[in-house]
């Protein structure tokens, strides 16, 4: 199989932002030439306080698909927990339609307890979680691409479900999967996934790609035909200095409790042209980075000037 080509996007924070806000960064995003912008499937804030605004990711890229033209968008990753999956297979396909098949379709288990309970989800154990979210996954797939699906598992089931239009990307749009577990959840994304996303660090990526490819092996899937996506915070700045102020910013506000920067990536373009370059030795070809605030584009700019073309 040949080379991948290294595709670079931004996941779109929604905490906080108003939809012409939002609305301006895709555009921009498409205007810089970025792959794909992500939204986040949270109902309030995680990262903000939980008063903050939160538009509903689905119903937010059906609106915002339509200010672009050419950018394609996902979620990275949609609850399974907090929608029917033969519902969301019809708002996918939907969606698809509404932005002339540009549907990125991230699905995972879900992990915030808290927003579970506060909306009234049950919240099983782990391990039922991702049960859940195999299923689903087998239905939205069914959906997509029978006449009428049919599907009856251990906690969903469809009785000759339509699901018309059909997505226009065939045979569906394709499927992004979030997260590491090494045994159950890398043998689901071997079953069904066309990207796997994981923010880990290089050395995490050497452990868990060896057990992605071999549950692919097991299925008599080739592991190629998965991209190996990087999702986490970029800090770039033009000089070192500029950097370094920035660094000791972020110090002073979270300490060593600094919920992003422990996996970031950080420095100069050269320095991040490097360690992307670190990155894609190991086999990850897809680069999803949050840049900050949706209304300061300086580092997404720099990134999509000083970055992307020496990747292309």
């Amino acid at each position: 199989m040949r080379a991948r080509p290294v595709r670079f996007s931004i996941q779109t924070p929604l905490e906080g932002a108003p939809f012409d806000v939002l609305a301006r960064h895709w555009q921009a995003a498409e205007r810089l030439g970025y792959d794909s912008v992500w939204l986040d499937d949270h109902f309030y804030g995680v990262l903000t306080p939980q008063s903050d605004d939160a538009l509903e990711c689905w119903t937010l890229m059906a609106a915002l698909a339509r200010e672009t033209s050419t950018l394609r968008f996902g979620t990275l990753v949609a609850c399974n927990g907090y929608r029917p999956p033969a519902l969301v297979a019809k708002m996918a396909a939907s969606v698809d339609h509404i932005s002339n098949g540009r549907l990125e379709f991230g699905l995972g288990a879900g992990w915030y307890e808290q927003e579970f309970a506060a909306y009234g989800y049950d919240f099983p154990p782990i391990r039922t979680r991702l049960q859940q979210l195999d299923e689903a996954l087998e239905i939205c797939t069914r959906m997509w691409t029978q006449e009428r699906a049919t599907f009856a598992g251990v906690h969903y089931r469809v009785q000759d479900a339509w699901c018309n239009p059909k997505p226009v990307q065939r045979p569906h749009p394709p499927i992004m999967i979030g997260g590491g577990g090494e045994q159950v959840l890398l043998r689901i994304v071997a079953r069904h996934a066309d990207r796997w996303n994981f923010g880990g660090s290089i050395d995490e990526f050497r452990q868990k790609l060896p057990i992605l490819e071999a549950h692919c092996r097991a299925l008599g899937r080739d592991a190629a035909a998965i991209e190996k996506s990087w999702f986490g915070n970029i800090l770039i700045e033009p000089t070192a200095e500029r950097l370094q102020h920035r660094l000791a910013k972020r110090a002073a506000r979270y300490g060593v409790t600094d919920p992003l920067q422990e996996r970031a990536i950080s420095g100069t373009p050269e320095q991040v042209i490097a360690r992307i370059q670190e990155f894609v030795a190991v086999g990850v070809t897809h680069f999803i980075a949050m840049f900050g605030r949706v209304d300061r584009l300086e580092a997404t700019e720099l990134f999509a000037r000083a970055i992307i073309p020496a990747f292309r």
